[in-house]
């Protein structure tokens, strides 16, 4: 491969969309910007820089690396640096994130050279008939082999995400409501979640809430009010009001928009 390959997979789901199917060679990433989606990585040859706001991660041919839904950053390269890269997001996205213990501070994984001529041959063979089917292959093959160091996460902070994600449904839900379900002082628990997911709480439930949103949308539910109310939102003028800023139109927009697409 001499050039840029760039593949889109059409298909929805609101499970897992895995839509970007790139084989990068000209550095296109090279100024730093947001990742839209989450992001997962195979550098094929070459070494670069992985460079965060807090950190740089030395890239070399084998290394996988992801990127979170958020998080800035860019990719250089100092030899010939080329690599494949998915883009991925939805429901299931995040739950596999959780399930490998991944952490933004541990993004870069080497030794999986082997993966190389799957990925590649991956990309090779996809079209419009196949691409959701081997991007999702990729992916979850990949993640299936990560094996991030778990001495490095806290137990604390995984029994509050795991809380999280089952109560995320209840308007009630507060980081002081689990401080004290927990044993723990609100104020300690809010500064360790910040120092280790890198967001506040009130913004990763919030996400939560949104993601379930758009998935009740998609599933056919159309009252913005039961909407609000089954993601976790007691009240639909602030549910409508955060849902504009994280997907860029209100409720009824983007529940129109959703029916006017095919299929």
């Amino acid at each position: 491969m001499e050039h840029n390959i760039c593949k889109f997979n059409i298909s929805a789901s609101s499970d897992l969309i895995c839509d970007h199917f790139v084989y990068e060679t000209r550095l296109a990433q090279s100024e730093i910007k947001s990742s839209q989606k989450h992001l997962l990585g195979l550098v094929t040859a070459g070494e670069g820089l992985l460079c965060k706001p807090q950190s740089n991660h030395t890239l070399y041919a084998g290394c996988l690396f992801v990127i979170e839904r958020g998080e800035r950053f860019s990719i250089t390269g100092h030899t010939d640096l080329k690599y494949i890269y998915i883009c991925f997001s939805g429901r299931r996205a995040d739950e596999l994130l959780e399930r490998i213990g991944f952490s933004a501070a541990d993004c870069v994984f080497e030794g999986y050279e082997t993966l190389i001529d799957f990925w590649t041959d991956c990309l090779h063979r996809a079209d419009d008939s196949n691409i959701d089917l081997l991007t999702e292959a990729a992916v979850l093959y990949a993640l299936a082999r990560l094996r991030p160091d778990r001495t490095r996460q806290s137990d604390l902070l995984t029994r509050i995400v795991q809380m999280t994600n089952e109560q995320f449904t209840r308007s009630d839900l507060s980081l002081s409501a689990l401080a004290e379900q927990l044993g723990y002082d609100a104020k300690y628990l809010s500064s360790l979640f910040k120092k280790q997911k890198g967001v506040t709480f009130t913004a990763y439930l919030r996400e939560l809430r949104i993601r379930r949103a758009v998935f009740l949308m998609e599933q056919g539910v159309v009252s913005v009010k039961n909407i609000a109310l089954l993601s976790g939102f007691g009240d639909a003028l602030y549910f409508s009001r955060v849902f504009k800023e994280s997907e860029g139109l209100p409720p009824k927009a983007y529940l129109a928009r959703l029916q006017k697409e095919p299929g």
